[in-house]
C-alpha cells in the first residue's frame, strides 16, 4: 500500500508540475520595447492571415497564421527540432473540429515581428494532420493569443497591414465597440452578439477562421428563419485535420450599433461558435487587450457567401470522395465518384496543397456532372 500510494504521490507531483510549467509559460512572455508601433504586412490566403516572423537566431523569416482563436502559439515540429526549441512541458490542445492531441510545449525565446521582439513565448509543438489546410496556408505554424495579448492590434484588410503598439489605437466615428472576456492564461476573445434579437454568449471573435459566422446546433430551433441548407459536412480542416459534422445553415440579422446586417449563419453539431474572416475582412479591426474591447469600423457592404452545398476531394489520383452534400443532392457523405465533370484529381490537381489552394478549379459553374462508381452520371447544384 505504500508503493501505491507513492506512486499516485509521484503522479500528482509530475502533473502539478507540468501544469505550473505550462501556467508559467502561457502567462508569460514580454516584448520589452515602449512608446512604438509596428507595422509588418502580411498575405491573406484562403481568407486567412499570414505574416513573417524570425525564431531566435534563425536568419530565415518563417510564416504563421494569426490566430486569435488559439490559446497558444504553435510552431511546426521539424522546425522547432531543427532550431532546438526546448521542451518545458506537454500539454492537451483541442481544435474548433472537436479533436484533440497532446503535444509537447517549447519556449520560443525570441520571435521578431518587423523591428520588434516578443520573449519567452510558449508555444506547441505541431505537428500537423496529413489532411490539414492549415500546413498549405502557412507551413510553419500559428502566431496565437498567447503572444497577442503582449500588445494591442489594428488589422488593416484592405491594405493588408497588421499593427500592433503598446498604446491602443483609437477608433474612427461611427466604430461599434464589443466588449470580450479572455481566459486569464490566454488572449482569445470571446464576444456577445444580438443575433435576429437573441443575445448569443461566448462567440470567439477568431481572425484564424476563415468562414463567416457559425453556431452551436442547439441555437437553430431558437431561429425563425427558413432553412436555406441542411446537410453533412467533412470538408472543413484544421491542425488535426477534417471531422465530420452536421449543417444547418439559416440567414439571419446581427446587429452592430444601428447596424442590421444580413448574413448567413451555420450551426454546427461539433458545437463550434465563431466568428471569422469572411465577416470580419468587411471591416477595420482593433483589439484593445487593456480595456477588452474590440473596434469594428465597416469599410465596405458585409457581403457572406453560404456554404457550397457540395464539395468532394480526392481519393488516391484517381477517385473522387464526396466530403459534403445534402439531403436533396442524391449523395451521401463518403460516397466514391469516378470524376466531377469528366475529370480526375490529377487532371485539376498536383497534390493535396494545389487542391486546398485552388479548389475553386472544380466549381467554375454552378453545378457540376458526376459520374458514380457504376457508370451513372448525375447533375449536382454546388450553390445552396
Amino acid at each position: 500500500m505504500k508503493h501505491i500510494l507513492a506512486c499516485c504521490s509521484a503522479l500528482i507531483l509530475l502533473s502539478s508540475c507540468s501544469y505550473l510549467a505550462n501556467v508559467r509559460l502561457l502567462t508569460g512572455g514580454e516584448i520589452r520595447r515602449t512608446d512604438y508601433v509596428q507595422v509588418v504586412p502580411f498575405d491573406y490566403r484562403k481568407d486567412l492571415i499570414v505574416i513573417q516572423a524570425r525564431l531566435n537566431a534563425d536568419p530565415e523569416s518563417r510564416e504563421f497564421i494569426l490566430d486569435t482563436g488559439a490559446f497558444d502559439s504553435k510552431v511546426e515540429k521539424e522546425l522547432a527540432d531543427r532550431l532546438a526549441l526546448d521542451v518545458v512541458t506537454s500539454k492537451t490542445n483541442s481544435t474548433a473540429q472537436g479533436i484533440s492531441r497532446t503535444i509537447d510545449v517549447v519556449r520560443i525565446d525570441s520571435l521578431g515581428l518587423g523591428e520588434t521582439t516578443a520573449y519567452d513565448i510558449g508555444a506547441g509543438k505541431l505537428t500537423y494532420a496529413p489532411t490539414s489546410a492549415s500546413q498549405c496556408i502557412a507551413a510553419d505554424g500559428i502566431i496565437g493569443a498567447n503572444l497577442m495579448k503582449l500588445a494591442h492590434w489594428r488589422i488593416d484588410y484592405r491594405t493588408k497591414e497588421l499593427h500592433f503598439s503598446d498604446r491602443a489605437f483609437e477608433a474612427g466615428v461611427g466604430a461599434h465597440a464589443v466588449a470580450f472576456d479572455r481566459p486569464m492564461l490566454s488572449g482569445t476573445p470571446s464576444i456577445r452578439l444580438d443575433i435576429d434579437g437573441i443575445d448569443v454568449k461566448d462567440v470567439l471573435f477568431d481572425v484564424g477562421y476563415n468562414g463567416g459566422l457559425v453556431l452551436p446546433m442547439a441555437l437553430a430551433d431558437r431561429f425563425d428563419s427558413p432553412t436555406l441548407l441542411t446537410g453533412h459536412d467533412g470538408s472543413t480542416s484544421g491542425i488535426f485535420g477534417t471531422n465530420t459534422d452536421s449543417l444547418v445553415v439559416k440567414e439571419l440579422t446581427v446587429h452592430l450599433g444601428d447596424d442590421r446586417i444580413r448574413v448567413p449563419v451555420s450551426f454546427s453539431s461539433l458545437g463550434k461558435s465563431l466568428l471569422g474572416n469572411d465577416f470580419l475582412e468587411h471591416f477595420g479591426v482593433i483589439i484593445n487587450y487593456d480595456t477588452k474591447t474590440i473596434h469594428l469600423e465597416r469599410q465596405e457592404d458585409v457581403q457572406v457567401d453560404a456554404p457550397r452545398a457540395f464539395m468532394v476531394a480526392g481519393l488516391g489520383d484517381s477517385l473522387w470522395v464526396v466530403n459534403r452534400t445534402t439531403r436533396d443532392l442524391g449523395l451521401a457523405l463518403g460516397d466514391t465518384l469516378r470524376t466531377v465533370d469528366g475529370r480526375k484529381p490529377t487532371d485539376l490537381f498536383s497534390s493535396f496543397c494545389d487542391y486546398v489552394m485552388n479548389v475553386d478549379r472544380l466549381f467554375a459553374a454552378d453545378s457540376v456532372v458526376v459520374e458514380r462508381m457504376d457508370g451513372t452520371t448525375h447533375t449536382v447544384r454546388h450553390t445552396p
